[in-house]
This record gives C-alpha cells, sequence and structure tokens, in this order.
C-alpha cells in the first residue's frame, strides 16, 4: 500500500510514538530505582523477562509497531536529514519547533 501522508500526520504519528516511548523509558526508571518488589504490568513484565535485550525481538516488535503507524521505508542519518531539509527549505530547527508545539497544545 502506497500512502502519501502529510508532514502533519507524520508529526502527529512521531508525537505519538514519542509519548509510547517516554512512558517505557519511565518504567524503566523506575523499575532500575526500586530495591523491593516491582508491581508487574504488561510492559514491565516484558522489561524483566527480557532485560538481556535480544534485539531481534526488538525489532520485530519495532517493525510491527511502524507498520502499524503506516510508517514505511529505511531511516536516515541526521546529516542526510539536514541535507533533505535545506533542500525543501526548512530551517535546521524548524520541524524541531513544531513538535515542540504540537507536544504543549
Amino acid at each position: 500500500m502506497n500512502q502519501t501522508l502529510s508532514l502533519q500526520q507524520l508529526a502527529d504519528r512521531l508525537v505519538h510514538v514519542e509519548r509510547e516511548m517516554n512512558i517505557i523509558r519511565r518504567e524503566l526508571t523506575d523499575l532500575r530505582q526500586r530495591t523491593g518488589p516491582v508491581p508487574q504490568t504488561g510492559v514491565t513484565q516484558f522489561a524483566v523477562a527480557y532485560s538481556w535485550a535480544d534485539k531481534e525481538i526488538l525489532r520485530l516488535w519495532l517493525k510491527g509497531l511502524f507498520a502499524a503507524l503506516s510508517i514505511q521505508g529505511v531511516p536516515m542519518g541526521a546529516q542526510l536529514l539536514q541535507q533533505r531539509m535545506g533542500q525543501a527549505g526548512l530551517t535546521s530547527n524548524e520541524l524541531s519547533r513544531s513538535l515542540v508545539e504540537a507536544r504543549e497544545e
């Protein structure tokens, strides 16, 4: 399925993914800081079960997440992204600022 997405739709999806990642990071930080028993939610059970970080399982999980969000393509490096943004007439921080503004709303 070849689907054209607007910049706003991509930004919205990125914000959603970042929110989910922040939740996971907070739960992992809580796990590391606690010395007693940890309540087992779905995410913490996964983190404890795979604390040795099987990267293949994580790659498959992220691939499924990106497919569910209709995110396609191969990641590009920061330099290539900045070059393409320049070609599109965007300043280096223009997308970052709009993402921060969207988060603050």
